[in-house]
């Protein structure tokens, strides 16, 4: 497959970015199933362990496979993007065991004991909970605030010289809740921070968090990425190649967290139809939501498509469609949010998200159950808050069921 060739459409991108002609001439990249690589003399092995010359070594620094869906995934979250001087944007990807070591590789490879991370208040448990109990072992802090108010987040960097990093999840998990990336990257710029962002909700499909300088993007590849729910995964991509090449790949690489060849194959398949399954799961979200708004159960929706949502027109400027994620409370609480998911039918209970089933899970008893009570309620995730990842299903199919679950 030829790499000079330029891709005018995403779904391009999604499908052929990264390819490489394989040497038994197979049509989709196999699985390189190899613990370590061979070298033809000593020498080839000296030069590629200096850096000198490229290749395999060792399959914990990465291998065919691996290398694909590294590259297909910064292919798309730069797609269409250009540098300062005009040229396509390069960005370098690392493609970890899961979201969490990806995550890990951030924050360990870029901040040292007395550096403090500031972010907000909704964030993936996992996220929250690694900034709370695991970072503070390492000299490292969190600072939480609320930066959908700019001037927060302004007031909160010139309070504090030891924060490093601006960490944003946009849209967050699980209330739903927008920042503007561009704001808090420019405010991160003036005042020399680097700015990370977690994309796993939007995809590059719907925000491409770049577009606006951000330094990182990070995702679960578990997720839509992936869209069958077949693997773990997680992607770490930066904007400066040679810091992600040099100091966080030698990071990644001692803490282990690295992918392994089957996932990578699953991760690639699944990237294929990336662009035609995003449209099927954001329209079947909106038609969903606009179902809960309506119904004598429901209290509250939480989902950007719709103009009660606070952040509805921040999220239609940096997002191309409002996404497939949403939260909604039931009237009843906690007990009426038990019957509900229990009654259903073709939906199914679960947590993780991004799957072409529609999946539904109670936050604050599973995803977010490691968040302190009173810390969960103050963001927004109460007991009765249920969230929701429309799937690619019939969309009339879905409805009924939602309708007979929430049935007296």
């Amino acid at each position: 497959m030829a790499t000079s060739f330029s891709y005018s459409g995403f779904s391009s991108a999604a499908i052929h970015a990264g390819r490489r002609p394989d040497p038994s001439y197979a049509h989709i990249t196999p699985i390189y199933a190899n613990s370590t690589y061979v070298f033809d003399t000593a020498e080839q092995g000296m030069r590629r362990f200096s850096g000198e010359e490229k290749g395999y070594i060792y399959g914990r620094w990465g291998n065919p496979t691996i290398t694909e869906a590294e590259e297909r995934i910064a292919a798309l979250e730069g797609f269409g993007l250009v540098d300062e001087t005009g040229a396509p944007l390069q960005l370098k990807a690392i493609l970890h065991a899961s979201g969490m070591a990806a995550i890990s590789t951030l924050f360990i490879g870029n901040l040292k004991a007395g550096d403090k991370v500031l972010t907000h208040y909704s964030l993936y448990g996992g996220t929250h909970e690694l900034l709370e109990s695991i970072l503070p072992g390492l000299g490292v802090e969190v600072v939480i605030a609320d930066l959908r108010d700019i001037a927060t987040a302004q007031q909160a960097i010139e309070a504090d010289s030891h924060i490093k990093m601006l960490y944003l999840e946009t849209p967050a998990n699980p209330t739903i809740q927008c920042v503007d990336i561009e704001a808090l990257t420019d405010l991160a710029q003036t005042y020399q921070r680097i700015v990370a962002v977690d994309n796993t909700f939007a995809t590059p499909y719907l925000q491409q968090p770049f577009m606006y300088g951000v330094d990182y993007v990070v995702h679960s590849t578990t997720k839509f990425l992936n869209g069958h729910g077949t693997a773990i995964g997680g992607i770490l991509i930066g904007r400066n190649v040679e810091h992600m090449s040099n100091r966080l790949t030698k990071v990644h690489r001692l803490l282990g967290g690295n992918s392994n060849a089957f996932d990578a194959y699953l991760l690639n398949l699944g990237l294929n139809t990336l662009e035609v399954r995003m449209q099927r799961h954001c329209h079947n979200a909106m038609e969903v939501a606009a179902f809960l708004e309506n119904h004598p159960a429901i209290g509250k929706v939480n989902y950007l498509g719709l103009f009660s949502h606070p952040d509805h027109e921040l999220a239609a400027r940096q997002m191309r469609h409002p996404g497939a994620m949403l939260s909604f409370e039931m009237k009843d609480g906690l007990e009426a949010g038990k019957r509900f998911i229990n009654r259903l039918q073709m939906c199914v209970r679960a947590v993780s998200l991004g799957t072409c089933d529609t999946l539904l899970c109670h936050p604050a008893s599973m995803t977010h159950a490691g968040v302190p009570k009173e810390k969960r309620e103050a963001y927004g995730i109460t007991d009765g808050l249920i969230r929701m990842s429309v799937g690619i299903e019939n969309i009339q199919d879905i409805l009924r069921d939602l309708d007979q679950a929430l049935g007296n």
